[in-house]
């Protein structure tokens, strides 16, 4: 039985690469974060800081926690993505199979998978640190319908916590605020049984073995 598993509306692609494509479990942080990328790259009078790929040149560093040196942060604010639990749940309602095939007994059905990603926003000052997360916050809420179009099938909500310190070597210690954003992805399965293909038929008579077809003088 070969099992195939897909996001419903085809392969969710990287949104700055669109010949990436993404793996279910790893959409809603890899969309979110490429989305804050784009909305920091874009530049104009309300832009707080600008992102670049080259973080030579980048007024702040977009990443996650894997890719992140707290030291970073001593030249640069940053927002470090760390991907919560990942969960399917059967009591959501939403229907599971939607086309059987009698014939083949294929079945193609779509589940939602649930998730989240905690955005962690760093800086040197409590005051950046809390903007920066503010734009995290807003722009998920505000841009929650067209999100559906880069793979999410709904932002469920997003939450601000409070600002923290973090001890690190530097002076004074780091600011961090943390946003949490909720979200499902709706993946379409399809499940084909097969069967072994048939190569030959073996008829065996007390010691003479001949396989069908064949011919003994």
């Amino acid at each position: 039985m070969s099992v195939f598993i897909v996001p419903a509306t085809g392969p969710v692609r990287s949104l700055r690469d669109a010949a990436r494509t993404i793996d279910t479990h790893q959409i809603i942080k890899q969309i979110g974060t490429e989305f804050l990328q784009l909305m920091y790259s874009e530049s104009g009078p309300d832009t707080r800081c600008t992102w670049n790929e080259e973080i030579e040149t980048s007024e702040i560093h977009i990443t996650d926690k894997y890719s992140f040196n707290l030291d970073d942060v001593k030249v640069r604010p940053a927002i470090v993505a760390n991907r919560g639990p990942t969960r399917w749940s059967n009591s959501s309602g939403f229907q599971q199979i939607q086309e059987i095939d009698f014939k083949t007994e294929q079945q193609i059905g779509t589940d939602l998978i649930q998730g989240s990603v905690v955005f962690n926003c760093f800086s040197k000052e409590g005051l950046e640190a809390e903007a920066i997360a503010g734009d995290v916050f807003d722009w998920f809420r505000l841009f929650r319908k067209p999100l559906r179009k880069t793979g999410l099938f709904r932002v469920q909500s997003t939450t601000m916590g409070e600002e923290a310190l973090v001890k690190s070597d530097s002076r004074p210690d780091l600011s961090v605020v943390p946003v949490q954003v909720e979200a499902s992805v709706q993946v379409r399965w399809s499940i084909q049984p097969y069967a072994r293909t048939l190569q030959s038929i073996v008829v065996s008579i007390g010691q003479v073995t001949t396989p069908v077809g064949s011919f003994i003088p």
